[in-house]
């Protein structure tokens, strides 16, 4: 058993709102996302400017981060950032683990070694990040065609 599945924790809400450097959506909420991240890209290859976001996918989640002020807004995202404390653990700007945060994230790093990870509470799971890549037309045409092959 790992350390991290040893440690018996949960989620509470977050007291000290970090200010937010990533949006995350899942399920349609990430398909609202990407579709919104596609025409801000399109917008800014127009423009020949360049997209203030990066991005990551999975089959059920996009996430893109970013400054905060540049972040979209898509009903039923919802925001992420690293904390002070455990600065290559990412988490849900409105809640944290009730355990202290330095002992999860040495814990989750023995097991997983990339840094920095998104540990995402509904539906539940750990996200590598050190593959974030921009999210121009080039990128978010791999992720809709990797969504399409599935």
């Amino acid at each position: 058993m790992s350390d991290a599945a040893a440690m018996r924790w949960r989620w509470r809400e977050e007291t000290d709102v970090p200010s937010a450097t990533g949006v995350v959506g899942c399920g349609a909420v990430a398909r609202a996302l990407f579709a919104k991240a596609h025409a801000a890209a399109i917008a800014c290859e127009g423009r020949q400017a360049t997209v203030p976001w990066q991005v990551t996918a999975h089959q059920d989640l996009l996430l893109l981060t970013g400054p905060a002020d540049a972040l979209p807004w898509v009903a039923g995202a919802r925001y992420a950032a690293p904390r002070a404390d455990a600065p290559t653990l990412w988490l849900p700007t409105l809640q944290r683990p009730d355990i202290a945060l330095d002992l999860l994230a040495a814990a989750i790093a023995r097991r997983y070694p990339q840094k920095p990870l998104l540990l995402w509470p509904d539906p539940a799971q750990l996200v590598p990040l050190h593959r974030l890549l921009p999210a121009d037309t080039a990128v978010l045409a791999r992720i809709a065609a990797h969504w399409d092959a599935s």
